[in-house]
């Protein structure tokens, strides 16, 4: 059969919501700063609270997903999801809403990482990179359009029918995922299917019944990671089951629904440049939200945009996310630290000239484009050389990095609001998120000559160690161990920082 099961359509309206989400409020911050009678850095605090929620939630689901399995983990992230913005949607005060923003936000990661591996599943073997990057097309979608749609909806009906509008597709998500999700049994059959292609086709599909915090999303979390980092590309190599992800998405699934062991995170994270890679990463992005959430007041009241040109300039920033994930990823492919510095400092630079060019119409069209192709050109790079610098452990690693982004989006967000209340007016948001990334960009600069040339070597050492004292053991470590060699043969990019 050609057609893909319904399940995994409704994983695609269910990625898309939770990935709108994130962006929605950013399109209706007046509108909600005046129907609450709260200050613009109250309602920034609404999108660092989900960003928060976010990083903390994917554990905590994973901590409970080892009790059950993946089918129920998907009904119960997205019924949380949906019990979050019914919350937002008719919370009469600020509080509650702030707390609907919340529950929603705790479902989030977990249910991009589940869903990843069980569109998968429901497919053969030949069509599961197809699946998985549908479900993700949705992620995708969500970014280009999560605040053109909130502003749309908000301006139209009024901002609280903008949470309306996620409980309407978070519902259609749930009704479709009840209907049409597989139950174990159908489960056992396609594993086993996937599990006789196997020998065929090279692919290594765990054909036993996992808990949802184990087994094929720890394969796809490893996998995904492996490839990106062991072919020294922001994406997978051609072939693989994570082939056309972008690098929104490949973050999300490498950081979500996994639950690493405690040893895994230690051998990781004790190294002191994974630690400054992922310093990097939380200030280097963090400057992008400092300015995006507060966007639409800036187009009003400072360039002096009527609000109905608010949707089409966040569509705009939104085509410029586009273009910044592919040319990102293509750098990176060719140079990893170059683009890392390159596309930090170029970042820095276009939030610090955002200050002077949303004071006027035609220049703040111009930069809203390029504020979003810089704002995702960071992102495949940052992603790939947290990988690098954790050697054999990739999968924790890029956990950990999804943390990084969240928080840093969270403070950032926090620092503007704080400015902006505090009476140094809309546009400094901008300098002071150029700030955040130019300090992302001296830390990058720092460790890169302290740290990274170090754990290189130190990573070679332990990979020849390994070769030598394991290559019998079996293929699986070959899995989880083509990252520790970053840069072998004529496929390697990634240590060409040596």
């Amino acid at each position: 059969m050609k057609t893909l099961p319904l399940a995994i359509w409704a994983m695609v309206i269910g990625a898309f919501a939770m990935g709108a989400d994130e962006f929605i409020v950013a399109g209706v911050v007046r509108e909600i700063a005046e129907g609450l009678n709260v200050t613009y850095g109250q309602v920034g605090a609404l999108e660092s609270v989900y960003a928060l929620g976010v990083a903390i939630g994917a554990p905590v689901f994973t901590a409970i997903g080892t009790k059950f399995g993946r089918r129920s983990m998907l009904l119960l992230t997205t019924a949380v999801f949906l019990l979050g913005n019914v919350v937002s949607a008719l919370g009469p005060s600020y509080e509650l809403i702030m707390a609907g923003r919340v529950i929603s936000a705790t479902a989030h990661g977990a249910f991009l990482g589940i869903a990843a591996v069980f569109a998968a599943e429901l497919v053969d073997v030949t069509r599961k990179g197809r699946a998985v990057a549908i479900v993700f097309s949705g992620l995708t979608a969500s970014t280009v359009l999560g605040a053109p749609l909130g502003a749309a909806v908000g301006q139209t009906f009024g901002w609280r029918f903008t949470f309306w509008t996620l409980v309407v597709f978070g519902g259609i998500a749930l009704l479709g995922l009840l209907i049409s999700l597989p139950r174990t049994a159908k489960q056992g059959v396609q594993a086993s299917d996937a599990h006789h292609a196997h020998d065929s086709a090279g692919v290594h599909a765990h054909t036993h019944e996992p808990t949802a915090g184990q087994s094929l999303v720890e394969r796809v979390d490893t996998s995904a990671a492996s490839h990106a980092h062991g072919h020294g590309h922001a994406s997978p190599a051609p072939g693989s089951e994570f082939e056309g992800l972008d690098a929104h998405a490949l973050a999300h699934l490498g950081g979500a629904g996994n639950g690493p062991t405690l040893r895994e995170q230690l051998r990781a994270l004790t190294r002191p440049a994974v630690w400054g890679a992922l310093l990097t990463t939380l200030f280097g992005y963090g400057g992008v939200f400092t300015s995006f959430v507060y966007l639409a007041p800036q187009y009003t009241e400072v360039t002096g945009f009527d609000p109905a040109w608010i949707t089409p300039l966040l569509l705009l920033f939104g085509a410029g996310l586009f273009v910044g994930n592919a040319l990102g990823g293509k750098l990176a492919d060719k140079a990893l630290m170059p683009t890392v510095l390159g596309a930090l400092a170029t970042l820095a630079v276009v939030l610090f000239g955002m200050t002077f060019a949303i004071q006027n119409p035609i220049s703040a069209v111009i930069m809203t484009f390029v504020f979003g192709m810089t704002a995702f050109a960071v992102v495949a790079p940052l992603q790939l050389r947290v990988m690098n610098t954790a050697g054999h452990a990739p999968d924790v690693a890029s956990a950990a990095n999804i943390s990084a982004f969240t928080l840093g989006s969270a403070i950032g967000i926090s620092l503007g609001g704080a400015a902006i209340d505090g009476g140094l007016g809309l546009a400094s948001v901008n300098w002071i998120g150029g700030l955040i990334t130019a300090t992302g960009l001296i830390i990058a600069v720092v460790t890169w000559a302290l740290l990274d040339r170090r754990a290189n070597v130190t990573t070679h050492h332990r990979a020849h160690e390994h070769e030598h004292g394991s290559a019998g053991e079996g293929h699986d470590h070959s899995v989880t161990m083509a990252p520790a060699e970053p840069a072998t043969g004529g496929q390697g990019h990634a240590a060409h920082h040596h």
